[in-house]
């Protein structure tokens, strides 16, 4: 069990989340544990939400079309893991910047790209 409390809002109640492991008991577990958890979800948003919130303004659509939205997410889901699998070592603003300059870099990632 791990309890939540957000530092912008002191006025907002703690939320606690419950937590299933594999691993057994020992000393440091519970630091361990905290470290998996916060890791988790640091890691997920850092590299997943920062990219569709910041760089591909996610947030600002302000569609109510469901099926329009459930289009944009995958699109954004596949962009993510094409830039992961072809330019991993570029950052989203450099990519961003070279396609806007050069418009054949999408369209050579798209055509040449091929699914595993």
């Amino acid at each position: 069990m791990i309890e939540r409390t957000t530092t912008f809002d002191q006025s907002e109640e703690p939320t606690v989340a419950f937590y299933t492991t594999s691993l057994l008991p020992a000393p440091g577990c519970a630091r361990r544990f905290a470290e998996l958890a916060r890791g988790h979800w640091g890691g997920s948003e850092s590299r997943n939400h920062w990219v569709r919130d910041t760089c591909m303004r996610e947030d600002k659509t302000r569609s109510k079309n469901y099926n329009l939205n459930c289009n944009l997410s995958a699109l954004r889901i596949c962009l993510i893991a094409l830039k992961a699998d072809l330019h991993p070592e570029a950052s989203w603003p450099a990519l961003q910047e070279r396609c806007q300059n050069n418009p054949q870099i999408p369209f050579q990632i798209l055509v040449k790209h091929r699914s595993k």
